[in-house]
């Protein structure tokens, strides 16, 4: 339970004990997905609860918790990256350096007004449709990409440093294949949501050139907002 725990410290912003070490961070890896059934049953309740009144309202709720529930942290993650791959020119030192930077530019500003306008359209569709299924496990596989994603080199020091080293394949392909059964029983068009994965893995490899904790949080808004087009479509 102690990797729970800290999976949920550091993947949301609910009040938990720090059980775990910095570094001994592999421990969280295999809760990581739970922690996006967390997000997934919150924001399905406020948008559940806010459909009562209006779909519109649904959405925007939805959307303030799933920012609230995770501190904005892998947005940050989406602008800090977007940032970088603008800036660099071909330049790895720089685009290093923009991505270290916690301040936000241009770039990053553009990808955050698209990342909450594409939430809150895609949910407000999806909430006409009644696709509760699907929206509570969205979440959960944008989260279970990190498994893979982390199997990078690590640009910089910090989150995706502390995973380097940690072959958890066994527990990541029977997650895997658990959540693509329940996902063909309840939202099919979800079974391309490991094909999402690869393609965010692939982008790392050959564009990016490895991975750190923004690249891994970019990661999750990204797959999330693939997977909503996905279960629209």
């Amino acid at each position: 339970m102690q990797g729970l725990i800290a999976a949920l410290r550091w993947m949301t912003v609910l009040p938990m004990p720090k059980q775990v070490e910095e570094g001994d961070m592999q421990k969280i890896l295999p809760w990581l997905p739970v922690t996006g059934l967390v997000v997934g049953l919150l924001v399905v309740s406020a948008c559940y609860f806010g459909t009562l009144l209006n779909p519109w309202l649904g959405a925007l709720l939805g959307v303030f918790v799933w920012l609230l529930i995770t501190g904005g942290l892998h947005a940050d993650g989406l602008a800090d990256l977007t940032d970088a791959l603008g800036a660099r020119h071909g330049d790895k030192e720089r685009f290093i350096a923009v991505l270290k930077d916690p301040h936000i530019g241009s770039f990053g500003t553009l990808a955050l007004i698209f990342l909450v306008l594409s939430k809150l359209v895609l949910l407000k569709l999806l909430i006409d449709l009644e696709a509760w299924w699907g929206l509570l496990l969205i979440p959960i596989w944008a989260r279970l990409g990190v498994l893979f994603w982390c199997r990078l080199p690590a640009l910089t020091q910090g989150f995706g440093a502390y995973l380097q080293g940690v072959d958890i394949s066994f527990q990541a392909n029977i997650i895997f294949v658990g959540l693509l059964f329940i996902s063909l029983c309840f939202a099919p068009s979800l079974w391309l949501a490991g094909v999402v994965i690869y393609l965010w893995y692939a982008f790392l490899k050959h564009h990016v050139k490895g991975m750190n904790g923004d690249c891994l949080g970019a990661g999750i808004e990204c797959a999330e907002i693939a997977l909503l087009g996905l279960l629209l479509i």
